[in-house]
């Protein structure tokens, strides 16, 4: 048994003893470790219908035959998770389904439906979605998962032991339940949480990705001055070659090092120039959004301090302005008006971010600049009017990652332009039908 399944064990047994901590009313997901899809809960709950079901068959259909419905596969139902009071055991399940080669009568699958209009419009028919294999682990951790509260501890303590399970599925849907939790949830387990078993999860070459930066997120909350050079080395480490656990080390770093810490992630990450280091940038940029939005270390005015800084380099202070507007920051109106007017070739995108930051501030002498603008570049401010950033923002009556998420769709679906060449953004997405198809 690993030292880090034993550490798991250990938190349970605490949390069955009675070890309680009030939970938060904040429903957003930590933006280090964010989800890529919806857990197997969440794809429940959207459902109008859930059922465990036995695979009974595929029919061989002969040649020519076009009717989707002789194609369809059989199933029978053992257990329903969600909808007992609208249909029972008795009920025929038939869908689409391409079994693998390994698939076998008998085999249990969880399948999703929905009530929809008939053909004729005339009575409402069941949609059944496409099956998905669950082995008697996997249904017992569903029936687990979804008895337990959204914002309780309990419900992460229970998905830490499945973070090591031998089924990729529960691996990544454990996952997820981490990534969608708030910040301030995860906070509650510091009392729980073992750092040297972090660590050494850390620095196993084995350790999948997104277990690694979920447990560099979680040493932000345990850590002590005494990981720091373990931090800093790292940190040197992906100045040579960085992976993508770049955002959650640095945020692990300064949540021990705090203010002291800005200097070296200034100068290592935000003031080199050349393409090598644009995604390190946007890598720091994160970090340092989630110290000023979610964590409490730092004070957000330091963190806007080193935003403004960053103006002075266009295309890297372009994509801190959403957070500066966010923040109620508006000291920087003559530098975004300088941005828009100078940008030029492929730095032109900027003006898109800067007229939002222009149209949010409340300021007159924003307003004053913007008739200025649409006279220099009218489709660049039909494009900020048009992606306009909510204006008045509160630093916890926002759900930070939609905005962050919502921000870089407007970016990537403004009108095209010569020139108009902004960097790709790494906002993580999927449906679960696309995971399994990745497995």
């Amino acid at each position: 048994m690993s030292a880090f399944v034993k550490f798991l064990l250990q938190v349970t047994t605490l949390i069955s003893l009675g070890f309680s901590i009030a939970s938060p009313g904040v429903v957003e997901g930590c933006s280090i470790c964010a989800s890529l899809s919806p857990t197997l809960c969440d794809e429940m709950a959207a459902a109008d219908l859930a059922v465990v079901a036995e695979y009974i068959g595929t029919p061989e259909v002969d040649p020519g035959i076009t009717d989707p419905e002789a194609y369809k596969s059989s199933f029978r139902i053992r257990n329903i998770f969600k909808g007992s009071d609208e249909i029972d055991d008795s009920l025929s399940v038939k869908v689409l389904f391409f079994p693998s080669e390994s698939a076998k009568s008998g085999d249990q699958y969880l399948i999703h439906g929905n009530w929809i209009d008939n053909d004729d419009q005339t009575a409402m028919e069941i949609r059944w979605t496409t099956p998905i294999a669950m082995s008697d682990e996997a249904i017992a951790y569903l029936n687990r998962m979804r008895s337990l509260p959204e914002d309780e501890p309990q419900r992460l303590i229970e998905a830490m032991a499945y973070l090591e399970s031998d089924d990729p599925m529960l691996r990544r849907d454990a996952f997820d339940e981490f990534g969608k939790a708030p910040y301030e949830l995860l906070e509650q387990l510091k009392p729980v949480l073992d750092k040297q078993t972090l660590i050494a999860k850390i620095d196993n070459p084995e350790t999948e990705s997104n277990i690694r930066k979920l447990c560099y997120t979680l040493l932000t909350i345990c850590g002590t001055p005494q990981e720091l050079p373990f931090l800093t080395s790292k940190i040197k480490q992906e100045q040579k070659q960085a992976s993508d656990s770049l955002p959650a080390i640095i945020a692990c770093y300064l949540s021990i090092a705090g203010v002291e810490g800005l200097p070296l992630i200034e100068n290592v990450f935000l003031m080199q120039e050349g393409s090598d280091h644009e995604r390190r940038a946007g890598d720091a940029i994160t970090a340092l959004r989630f110290h000023g939005q979610e964590a409490s270390i730092i004070k957000r005015e330091r963190i806007s301090d080193v935003f403004l800084r960053m103006l002075q380099r266009p295309t890297l202070g372009a994509r801190v302005l959403s957070d500066l507007a966010r923040w109620e920051n508006w000291s920087a109106v003559d530098q975004v008006v300088a941005m828009f007017i100078n940008a030029d070739g492929d730095g032109l995108w900027v003006r898109e971010p800067a007229i939002r930051y222009l149209l949010a501030c409340p300021t007159e002498s924003a307003k004053k600049q913007i008739p200025k603008l649409e006279a220099l570049d009218p489709l660049a401010v039909r494009n900020g009017r048009r992606f306009a950033l909510p204006f008045a923002m509160g630093p916890r009556n926002i759900g930070v990652e939609n905005q962050m998420v919502n921000a870089s769709q407007a970016e990537r679906t403004e009108t095209p332009r010569v020139g108009n060449a902004e960097p790709a953004t790494d906002t993580p997405v999927g449906s679960r039908s696309a995971r399994l198809a990745r497995r």
